[in-house]
């Protein structure tokens, strides 16, 4: 394995820590005006077959899926037989767009007509061994990728391809030849890396798999790619992650930018312990002693529930990265120890620094509440729902504060609902849906919600979530056996365990109970 790696502290550190986010693209000036430009020319010509498709093409590009359906399969009912090339654009286009939206079965109708005026069409022949996978489809899949190899021998996505369908259908040693195919057709590019570790997840070999995302993450200039992947893998296999890690370390001498990564991906899937210990050793060189560094050692030291380690480093994270993530985490650590009024300036300061961050509000408004601002904390939160009316930790503190510190039962029921009617896909929006259902007098409706949740392999988080549901909604017994559970799958955040108070959402009248 090669171990080659360049530290980048403050722009690996927002790799690793923050979330990524997809959206629809925004419509800009320019490409507004084209579009209306396109639908002008429709006005005059409803049959201009090319705009249509040229429209289509736009709205695809802004994930706007049913408008360029709607265009595409438009213009294929008003194109001439005899532009066969034209024909097989749309119908390439209109698999593209089932694609996106899943509709595999039309994908692959629409695929198949793209392709019968040019079978030898290599674009369109990986597109189809990709929608037969997604049909459960191997041996058609495994097909259409080999008839790549006979239009380009060294064809790597053809390996790829047939390697992903042998394995489908079970024949691993062909798909580890594949593998090996692949690998030396491009074996200095990153992304080669992490489509074999893709594979070897796919074949079980986590720990395999890891080594290779290293190997990317040694190969890339832009490491967000194989970073998205070790993270996703040790949230789901830590140890196979650590093992890795610890490999590559034992065989380099340059280890400061593998304790960065193991130490922050150890911090974002929640092994508090390994990310003090890597943090750590990176904290004894002064090229790793970044504020970024003494931040997420300082969230360790947090969640540890060693709070005069973790202001200790919060600290000295803000004397080098003074910025609006860092003064949050510092008030939420003031508080914790019991400093309100030191909690609330550093607050102000996340919130003045950005006004934006949801985090940085809601930390004024429980450092406010604590230190007797009800207003201040209510102007807080109504700030954080108008930034993001969907973020629903900050609708239920809203809904604890008007019910429970305010006594204005009413406004504090309508935010309960609001979260009760929300349609949150995993923890812990379900518990707090689950939680406000249960407030507003559905019981029923909330176990049901919890439960559903359950029924799924729940990691260790989700378990301490549903905890709190029982806890607060009066089931004690069965909280007790989700934290037993939560921390038997290895849930290690122990301020939430033994000292958080937030609201109404810990676990704090279970402690009485629990060993």
């Amino acid at each position: 394995m090669k171990t080659r790696y360049i530290i980048g502290g403050a722009m690996m550190a927002a790799s690793l820590l923050s979330p990524i986010f997809v959206q629809a693209q925004q419509i800009n000036p320019i490409t507004k005006a084209m579009l209306d430009g396109y639908s002008e020319v429709l006005k005059e010509n409803p049959s201009d077959y090319f705009t249509l498709y040229q429209r289509g093409a736009q709205y695809y590009q802004l994930s706007m899926y049913d408008q360029a359906l709607n265009d595409i399969t438009k213009a294929l009912t008003l194109t001439p037989a005899k532009d066969v090339d034209m024909i097989a654009q749309e119908y390439s286009l209109l698999a593209d767009i089932n694609i996106e939206l899943k509709d595999y079965d039309k994908a692959f109708e629409n695929v198949n007509k793209a392709l019968e005026s040019n079978p030898d069409n290599y674009a369109e022949l990986y597109k189809l061994g990709n929608v037969c996978l997604y049909l459960n489809r191997p041996q058609d899949a495994y097909d259409a990728f080999k008839s790549m190899r006979r239009l380009k021998a060294r064809s790597q996505e053809a390996s790829f391809g047939m390697a992903k369908a042998a394995i489908a259908m079970g024949h691993n040693d062909e798909a580890r030849q594949l593998m090996t195919e692949a690998q030396d057709a491009d074996p200095s590019n990153y992304l080669t890396f992490c489509r074999i570790g893709d594979l070897k997840r796919d074949l079980g070999d986590d720990e395999a798999a890891a080594s290779d995302y290293l190997s990317a993450f040694s190969l890339a200039s832009d490491p967000s790619r194989p970073l998205d992947s070790l993270i996703q893998l040790a949230n789901t296999n830590y140890p196979a992650f650590s093992t890795a890690m610890d490999y590559v370390l034992s065989r380099t001498d340059n280890k400061l930018p593998l304790y960065f990564l193991k130490g922050n991906i150890s911090l974002n899937c929640g092994n508090y312990e390994q990310a003090r210990e890597a943090l750590g050793e990176l904290l004894k060189s002064s090229e790793g002693q970044e504020g970024n560094v003494y931040a997420a050692m300082a969230r360790a030291c947090f969640a540890l529930n060693n709070l005069d380690q973790a202001q200790t480093n919060i600290d000295l994270s803000l004397i080098k990265a003074p910025s609006s993530t860092n003064y949050t985490t510092k008030s939420q650590i003031e508080l914790a120890k019991g400093n309100p009024a030191a909690a609330l300036i550093s607050a102000r300061k996340a919130c003045k620094a950005d006004p934006q961050n949801n985090e940085a509000l809601l930390a004024q408004a429980l450092a406010a509440v604590a230190n007797g601002d009800n207003q201040e904390a209510l102007t807080a939160l109504n700030e954080a729902v108008m930034n993001n009316p969907e973020d629903l930790y900050a609708l239920m503190l809203r809904g604890w504060l008007n019910t429970d510190i305010l006594k204005n039962n009413k406004a504090g029921v309508a935010d309960y609902t609001r979260v009760a009617s929300s349609t949150p896909e995993n923890m812990p929006g379900i518990a707090w849906k689950a939680l406000a259902q249960s407030l507003t007098g559905k019981k029923l409706d909330a176990d049901a919600t919890i439960q559903k949740n359950l029924d799924k392999n729940s990691s260790a988080s989700d378990l301490y979530y549903a905890a709190i549901y029982y806890t607060q909604s009066g089931n004690l017994e069965k909280a007790l056996e989700m934290i037993e559970k939560a921390k038997a799958s290895g849930f290690g955040n122990i301020y939430l365990l033994e000292s958080d108070n937030t609201a109404n959402l810990n676990i704090a009248p279970l402690r009485k109970v629990m060993k």
